[in-house]
């Protein structure tokens, strides 16, 4: 009998490593080594700083946005779960949470600062924004330019609150989650759901945190216990 619970305890054990090295985190950043964040993100436009291990945007104007980097992201990834914290300080708007981003952003009326070169070149130009607490705080959508928009809802965003944000992106669909409650689903192939994230602010002044790109299997674990990011997918799990 004792050899027998050995050998399901080592079967266990090795599903869960086997289980571990199937998830996969694609990408995440939780601004604590500010040097290191610097190599992941491209300013578009706006002041952005790294600052209180966040990410700080402090220009209160328009169309003001920060992709990551080529290094950092694969062109291939289609099927992605993109998590973020964001706060507002101050301003008229909320949060823009950029998706499904490939070629040049739309400008609008912005002189915008060169983007990531492999980015740049890819065609169609794509932008998806999930703009939360927008048209003077009034109202959330997910707006596209070349894809599909919707998700409408009447979500606004307090100042000085932190919200959880989660994007969960297919080759067939995307859906949006706040505070872990489901928005809405949205049925889009565009592309095949290509494309890489980012982070905006439209007329307001925003901090984020806790970035992580992850694969339908979930982030790869365990990450560093010392990190934020380890407590904030601990507390997400905990309320699946």
């Amino acid at each position: 009998m004792k050899i027998r619970n050995l050998f399901i305890a080592l079967c266990a054990m090795t599903i869960g490593i086997a289980a571990v090295a199937i998830a996969q985190t694609y990408f995440e950043d939780n601004f604590d080594d500010a040097k290191e964040s610097e190599k992941k993100w491209v300013p578009l436009f706006g002041e952005w700083e790294f600052k209180s291990d966040e990410y700080h945007q402090l220009q209160n104007t328009p169309n003001c946005m920060s992709v990551v980097a080529d290094e950092f992201w694969d062109d291939a990834w289609s099927e992605y779960t993109f998590e973020v914290r964001g706060n507002k300080t101050s301003g008229a708007e909320g949060f823009l949470i950029m998706f499904r981003c490939q070629g040049l952003m739309q400008a609008r009326g912005q002189a915008l600062e060169d983007h990531p070169p492999r980015m740049e070149k890819l065609k169609p130009s794509l932008e998806y924004w999930w703009n939360l607490g927008g048209w003077g705080n009034s109202r959330s959508q997910v707006e596209s330019w070349g894809g599909k928009a919707g998700a409408n809802s009447n979500h606004t965003i307090d100042d000085k609150e932190w919200y959880n944000i989660k994007i969960v992106n297919t080759p067939d669909d995307y859906t949006v989650i706040l505070n872990d409650e489901e928005v809405a689903k949205v049925d889009d192939d565009t592309e095949g759901g290509v494309g890489r994230i980012g982070l905006a602010t439209w007329s307001t002044v925003a901090k984020y945190d806790d970035v992580v790109v992850y694969g339908p299997d979930g982030p790869s674990l365990p990450v560093d216990a010392q990190s934020k990011l380890a407590t904030t997918w601990g507390y997400l799990k905990s309320v699946r």
